[in-house]
């Protein structure tokens, strides 16, 4: 007689701290994980008020929308949005981010969220209607002034990688390639921490290759308005800063730091993310594949 094998479906398990309630409740809010990082954040008072109301997870996330202002809000939900990219992480990839980098990782991504939009808005015309049309403008790399060259700075952050890939590259007035530098930088660390190593390596390398006033560019919004800001950073982030300014202070003259959009950074943005493929630093003196077609395109 064949006994037939009875399955039983066991309940979900936390991919984190391996709790048998892995439900949304828990997966937000109840996690030791989750809970840490949103105590990190200065939406732990209302979160932790809300959570000990008994509610499930979905009248928790609605009334925290009613009673934070709209700036906490958005906080609120990309941090979320984060927590939900960690369980995938490890769940898929099986690399566990650390809890300030999913916090650090929130917030980066609404802090680029709002200079895009800003940015957009302000390349609105207003038409005759009072309707906003957008304009047409194609979003590029952009020649310099004549004798000065550009040298374009981006960092990148595999999901299933324990590193970064820092991508440099500089060239003419013409738009001409110049050099290129790759490196790769063990461990992960936070995306602005990542952004901030990159210009610094590149003020490093750029003053050995001794090429004069340039301009220095990346897409990291909130990376360039530290570097501009007259204020003082007691974190790691704010040190790699304080470094950054000191240094270009001290070793360049008529030269900037400037943000660019992603478009007009596509060059650095591949050579950041080959980087990682790479133990070692590179020095490229001619163009790498992953670049080649940019380059052609961007010099039209």
């Amino acid at each position: 007689m064949r006994l037939r094998e009875k399955r039983v479906n066991c309940p979900p398990h936390c991919a984190l701290c391996n709790s048998a309630d892995e439900d949304s409740l828990h997966l937000f809010f109840n996690c030791p994980s989750s809970s840490n990082i949103l105590n990190l954040s200065n939406l732990s008072n209302a979160v932790n008020t809300a959570v000990t109301q008994g509610l499930n997870s979905t009248a928790i996330i609605f009334h925290l929308l009613q009673v934070l202002s709209a700036e906490e809000s958005a906080l609120f939900a990309t941090i979320l949005w984060s927590i939900w990219k960690q369980r995938n992480n490890k769940i898929w990839n099986d690399v566990t981010d650390a809890q300030n980098f999913v916090l650090e990782r929130a917030s980066s991504l609404l802090y680029e969220w709002n200079a895009t939009r800003n940015a957009r808005l302000k390349n609105n015309d207003v038409n005759g209607n009072g309707e906003h049309s957008q304009s047409a403008r194609v979003i590029k790399w952009s020649k310099r002034n004549r004798g000065r060259m550009k040298c374009n700075i981006d960092a990148s952050f595999p999901n299933n990688e324990n590193k970064i890939g820092i991508g440099i590259c500089i060239r003419d007035d013409e738009g001409v390639f110049v050099i290129a530098r790759t490196e790769c930088l063990i461990p992960k660390c936070d995306v602005h921490i990542g952004e901030a190593l990159g210009l610094l390596t590149a003020f490093q390398w750029v003053h050995e290759l001794q090429l004069g006033p340039i301009e220095f560019e990346l897409d990291s919004k909130k990376m360039v308005d530290s570097f501009g800001a007259n204020r003082h950073d007691s974190t790691e982030f704010g040190a790699i800063i304080n470094n950054c300014k000191i240094m270009f202070n001290h070793l360049y003259e008529n030269s900037s730091v400037e943000f660019v959009r992603r478009q007009a950074n596509g060059v650095a943005h591949e050579l950041a993310k080959a980087a990682t493929l790479s133990a070692s630093f590179h020095i490229l003196v001619t163009p790498p594949h992953c670049i080649e077609h940019i380059l052609i395109n961007e010099m039209l």
